[in-house]
């Protein structure tokens, strides 16, 4: 039963309409932001590709939890157009080192604005929290199959869950409000009090399947978990992974390895982001998902020769595809 100061702070939070700017607002943050709106949130979006279309229709989101529209409540082209700063700043740019994601956002950034990263990869937050110590940092995790199949196109097939948590580490009030938003709407939103090690729990899986994809030539995870040396290769990566998330204080649980193998085979045929992006002729995500696992590797000597290997790979076939 709720005490009578959490029914207050429940009332408080109903009464005030939360504001919430996406930052590239693609698959992960139309799907998302979309899903907020539904509960009455006020979402604005920032996108440039789709910004005509967003602006004019909408986004048309066909999903496994039910099609639907969305609609923002303000389309922009960048940060400095919004008006005023929201309460919470929702990122789902793609992690690349050629984007100055501090540079973009820091036009809308106010005082009480709560950053959120909802992006794939390790290691991703200090640039951020060290740029804008006086606002809280929330890092996210999505749990999601969803890409973007055109201009405010969004197909969701996939699970669709969330962690979040204060970076390095913390619950706090904002982080409470902003997982029952999601939770109010049937978004499934965890409040975890060590983000970083779930973000290494969720590298686990991200390292081996994405790049694997790409380099063997364009195969979805049903392909991968059908090979036995595609399949091989990807357990001996997460092994890597978790050798070196145990060298950097956050040791995974010994049978996340086979876990994740499992959860594969059972999971509807999927192309991974990163292959998405390939085929697509996008940059790759390739320094956030292999290369910051590869320094933080060589940081605390940890042998990781696949990983090498990979990181090599992509990085020349990333560069060939844009290239093209």
């Amino acid at each position: 039963m709720l005490s009578i100061q959490e029914r207050v702070n429940r009332l408080n939070m109903k009464q005030r309409k939360n504001k919430i700017l996406v930052v590239g607002a693609g698959g992960v943050g139309a799907y998302f932001g979309g899903r907020l709106a539904q509960g009455g949130v006020d979402v604005a979006v920032v996108c440039r590709s789709d910004y005509e279309s967003v602006l004019t229709s909408g986004y048309d989101i066909k999903s496994i939890a039910g099609d639907f529209i969305f609609k923002p409540a303000a389309v922009y082209r960048s940060c400095e157009e919004c008006p005023s700063p929201p309460d919470f700043l929702l990122i789902t740019t793609k992690a690349l080192p050629e984007i100055d994601l501090t540079s973009i956002i820091y036009p809308v950034v106010g005082p009480e604005t709560t950053i959120v990263l909802l992006q794939n990869g390790i290691d991703i937050e200090e640039p951020i929290a060290e740029s804008f110590r006086d606002n809280e940092l929330i890092s996210g995790i999505a749990y999601i199959g969803v890409t973007r199949s055109g201009a405010g196109k969004v197909y969701h097939k996939g699970s669709g869950h969330l962690k979040f948590g204060v970076y390095p580490s913390g619950i706090s009030r904002k982080l409470k409000e902003l997982a029952a938003l999601f939770n109010e709407v049937g978004v499934e939103c965890e409040a975890v009090d060590d983000i970083v090690l779930f973000r290494w729990i969720k590298l686990v899986w991200n390292m081996p399947y994405n790049p694997v994809s790409v380099l063997a030539g364009g195969v979805d995870t049903r392909e991968i978990s059908e090979s036995p040396l595609l399949e091989g290769l990807c357990a001996e990566l997460m092994r890597e992974v978790c050798a070196v998330a145990a060298a950097c204080g956050k040791p995974l649980p010994p049978d996340i390895v086979e876990k994740n193998l499992n959860y594969t085979r059972s999971f509807p045929p999927y192309k991974t982001s990163m292959l998405v992006d390939y085929d697509n002729g996008r940059p790759l995500e390739t320094d956030v998902i292999v290369g910051n696992l590869l320094r933080l590797a060589r940081q605390h000597q940890v042998p990781v020769p696949r990983t090498e290997t990979i990181y090599a790979l992509l990085t020349v076939k990333g560069y060939k595809n844009i290239d093209k």
